[in-house]
C-alpha cells in the first residue's frame, strides 16, 4: 500500500479567473503513508492547489489525479463527490456547515459513508473526548471560538479514516499551548500512516515524520 499514489500532479498550468499564471508546469507526487508540508507566500497559489485538488477548479492543461480519479473538465459530478467524500479538510476553504452543531459537523463524513449508527456514535464521542469538545458538542459553529473551530474540523477531517487529509495555515493565529497541541495531532496522524497535505504560510518543525518539504515558487513546487 505504501507505493500507492495517492496524488499526482503532471506538468499542471493554470490560469486565475483574472487571466493571471498561478501554476507553471507545475508537478508533484504523494505516496500512500507520506505526507507534504508545501510553504508560499500569500497569494503564491496555494489555495489554487487545493481547489484543484478538491474538483472546485480544474487545470488549463496538464493532469491532476487523486485517489485514482482524473480531476479534469469536464469532469462528471460523481467523479468529484468520489474524491471529496475521501479527503478530510482543516482549514481554508473546509469551513463548517453553519446550520449543524458540532456533534453534526463532526459526523458528517460518516453518515455520507453511510456508517452504522453505533459507529458514528462510538467515533463521535471518541473525538468529542479527544478534543476536549464534550461541552460544546450541541452548539453552533458561530459560538466558538477559533481554537474550538480548529479543532472541530481537524476531528471531522479524521472521524472517517478518510485516505487522504489537507490541512490548509492549520496553525496561524494559535495561542502556543494550541498550537502545540494541534501539532502533535498531526505528528501522530503523520506516524499512523495517514497521508496529509499541509499548507503553511510560514515555516514547520523540521521533526514532521514520513514527510516531504516544498515551496510554491514563481508557479511551481521546489
Amino acid at each position: 500500500m505504501a507505493d500507492r499514489t495517492v496524488v499526482e500532479l503532471t506538468n499542471v498550468y493554470l490560469k486565475s479567473d483574472r487571466g493571471f499564471e498561478v501554476f507553471q508546469d507545475l508537478n508533484f507526487n504523494l505516496k500512500a503513508e507520506r505526507s507534504a508540508i508545501i510553504t508560499g507566500a500569500a497569494g503564491s497559489g496555494k489555495s489554487f492547489l487545493v481547489e484543484l485538488l478538491i474538483g472546485r477548479r480544474f487545470a488549463d492543461s496538464g493532469s491532476v489525479e487523486v485517489l485514482g480519479e482524473h480531476i479534469k473538465r469536464p469532469c462528471r459530478r460523481s467523479v468529484v463527490k468520489r474524491v471529496r467524500r475521501q479527503i478530510g479538510g482543516v482549514g481554508g476553504i473546509f469551513g463548517l456547515v453553519p446550520s449543524y452543531t458540532v456533534s453534526e459537523n463532526i459526523i458528517f463524513p460518516l453518515v455520507l459513508a453511510a456508517a452504522r449508527k453505533k459507529v458514528r456514535k462510538e467515533r463521535l464521542l471518541k473525538m468529542l473526548t479527544e478534543f476536549s469538545l464534550l461541552k460544546q458538542a450541541g452548539t453552533l459553529p458561530e459560538k466558538l471560538t477559533r481554537v474550538e473551530h480548529t479543532l472541530v474540523q481537524l476531528a471531522r477531517a479524521t472521524v472517517a479514516n478518510q485516505p487522504l487529509i489537507i490541512v490548509d495555515e492549520p496553525l496561524a493565529g494559535l495561542d502556543q499551548k494550541t498550537y502545540e497541541r494541534i501539532y502533535d495531532y498531526m505528528v501522530k496522524l503523520a506516524l499512523s500512516g495517514r497521508s496529509m497535505i499541509i499548507l503553511s504560510g510560514e515555516t514547520l518543525p523540521t521533526d514532521f515524520p514520513n514527510t516531504d518539504r516544498y515551496q510554491i515558487m514563481n508557479g511551481a513546487l521546489v
